[in-house]
């Protein structure tokens, strides 16, 4: 009987992370420009990985210290020459495979972007760290290959239109 008692005990809980455990993490793993605020009461690290810059928000927060048990990170790319429609096949392209972060367009002042959102929590036993940052990492070094892939096929696109004229 003891040891089904001492059983659940030797379970690891997650902790809340707060914003300043946050950027010291992620200058751990040599992210750059690290700052951080408050946006709504939400605390926001922002930051830049792999020459990109993007925010982190962390949500479901408690307490003084405004320790949070949920990340969403985003960083949007510039697709300079790009009409809605075309920005919005980007996104959809991204979110047809098989990924944990999604994608989406929107209409800025200066043209159109395509964005790129990942939702982490850090509940039951998932603790926020190295895996974290990784997964963030190669979702966000994949969207931005992606993004180099579009660009690339637009250009050679308007090449071979320009050529035919």
């Amino acid at each position: 009987m003891l040891p089904a008692v001492a059983a659940p005990a030797l379970q690891a809980f997650a902790e809340p992370i707060t914003i300043i455990e946050l950027r010291d993490e992620f200058a751990k793993r040599d992210a750059e420009a690290l700052d951080i605020a408050y946006l709504d009461g939400h605390p926001v690290m922002t930051g830049e990985m792999l020459g990109q810059s993007f925010d982190a928000i962390l949500r479901d927060c408690a307490g003084p210290q405004k320790a949070c048990e949920a990340i969403r990170y985003v960083s949007c790319r510039e697709m300079p020459g790009f009409s809605r429609i075309e920005a919005l096949e980007v996104a959809n392209a991204h979110n047809a495979g098989y990924k944990n972060a999604a994608a989406y367009a929107e209409e800025k002042w200066f043209g159109q972007v395509v964005c790129i959102r990942l939702q982490q929590d850090f509940r039951d036993d998932v603790q926020f760290g190295f895996p974290q940052i990784f997964e963030w990492q190669m979702e966000l070094e994949d969207f931005l290959q992606e993004m180099d892939d579009a660009q690339a096929d637009k250009l050679a696109v308007n090449v071979l239109d320009n050529a035919a004229e």
